[in-house]
């Protein structure tokens, strides 16, 4: 079975024309984009199917009197969003109101209750026409509102959803920003408690009063922890530096030794290494005396006065020997052999012709490119371990447009020296 990734691939130039089809890509690794010839400009559908809702906002209405008034020509006759991917005005959500011609005054009413409204119309019975009616959250829940006879006229802004090919320029500065819908909590936003309670903790709480609360700043803290923290270290360099300090610190268990501080060990392990040494001067005296003949008579007694020249006598005997069964066996073993071999199509595998390769002799080439065994492809082997072939499953060679895949093959023959 070959490796998972099939036979290497060629580069561009090395294909034939018209070949390349979708099969060829990988759906994980997309093309990147800068390869693609694209004119975003012309394909503006990615912002039209991008919606945002922006506000709309009209100024001088009436309200004297009133609950609801015909907003239709303020509405410019706009369809009605139904969905999410709908464009036209938003049904449903509030719609802000303040006193015309003012920046931020909202219309008050007479309990302290903010008022607001809501568009309806523009569909069924009322299509094409547009209200807005009035309403203040009351104790039971939303209210319906009446202003009064001498109630002063407002501006009000509304919510239409549209896409961000159309957007104006302005829709972000000029939707009617001024309108607030409840004061911001400024301590939240900024993330304030979060950080004080990772500070004090969960006790912890905020005050205003801009007075100092830890007894110690947090760079006064980290300058302590950092001094705390270098005498510590510097004890611990102490205590070891001192005659007992190595039995402070505590070893890992190993069954190589005993002890169970560093003292203990460098006392066990000292010992045993006198102990070794003061058997090996026998040893090494027994060495440099020696001095007998080898069975083969290679060596022999009595030819020199130092373990020294002994040595040298033995590497070059020993190189010598060990050149000349190299230059034999490189004329037994480095053979080269070579194969050629054209498709027919189909095949999965290839048997060598010429003989068996040596393990790790064969390079492999497929149309000029050279492929890597486990990976492209894998080797048949025989019972010495020697490769007789190959085989590329599950990837076929193949004819393409009256061209045969070529393989090219070449390796070290094996030498039967007994044949």
């Amino acid at each position: 079975m070959a490796g998972t990734r099939g036979i290497a691939k060629l580069r561009g130039e090395q294909l034939n024309d018209k070949i390349i089809r979708n099969r060829h890509f990988d759906e994980n690794q997309k093309i990147d984009e800068k390869y693609i010839a694209l004119s975003w400009n012309e394909h503006k559908e990615i912002l039209e199917d991008t919606k945002i809702d922006v506000w709309v906002q009209s100024n001088g209405h009436a309200v004297d009197g009133s609950d609801s008034i015909d907003v239709t020509n303020a509405i410019s006759g706009r369809p009605v969003s139904t969905s999410i991917d709908t464009e036209g005005v938003v049904l449903g959500q509030k719609v802000e109101l303040r006193k015309a011609g003012t920046d931020d005054t909202p219309k008050i009413s007479s309990t302290g209750k903010k008022v607001y409204g809501r568009l309806r119309g523009g569909v069924g019975t009322d299509e094409g026409n547009f209200y807005l009616d009035f309403y203040i959250n009351g104790d039971a829940g939303e209210e319906a509102y009446i202003f009064s006879a001498d109630a002063e006229d407002i501006d009000f802004r509304f919510i239409v959803r549209t896409n961000l090919a159309v957007l104006p320029v302005d829709a972000l500065v000029s939707g009617g920003s001024g309108f607030v819908e409840g004061a911001t909590d400024a301590k939240a936003y900024m993330n304030l408690l979060q950080l004080m309670k990772d500070l004090y903790g969960a006790a912890g709480s905020l005050n205003g009063d801009g007075n100092v609360t830890l007894t110690k700043s947090i760079i006064q803290q980290l300058e302590d922890e950092a001094l705390e923290r270098a005498e510590a270290d510097q004890l611990i360099v102490s205590n070891l530096s001192d005659r007992n300090g190595s039995g402070l610190v505590g070893v890992v268990l190993d069954p190589n030794y005993s002890g169970v501080t560093v003292q203990q060990v460098v006392s066990e392990l000292a010992e045993r290494l006198n102990a070794q040494e003061e058997l090996s001067n026998s040893d090494v005296v027994a060495a440099r005396t020696r001095d007998e003949d080898t069975p083969n008579g290679f060596f022999e007694a009595n030819q020199f006065d130092t373990l020294k020249d002994r040595l040298v006598d033995t590497e070059n005997k020993m190189d010598a020997t060990l050149k000349s069964h190299a230059d034999r066996l490189l004329e037994i073993e480095v053979q080269d052999e070579r194969e050629v071999y054209e498709a027919v199509g189909g095949e999965s595998s290839y048997v060598l012709t010429n003989g068996v390769a040596k393990a790790n002799t064969l390079f492999l080439s497929l149309n000029g490119q050279l492929q890597a065994p486990g990976l492209h492809y894998s080797e048949i082997l025989d019972a010495d371990g020697n490769i007789t072939g190959v085989e590329f499953e599950p990837d076929l060679l193949e004819v393409h447009e009256e061209k045969p895949d070529v393989l090219l093959l070449w390796y070290k023959k094996v030498i039967n020296l007994s044949a």
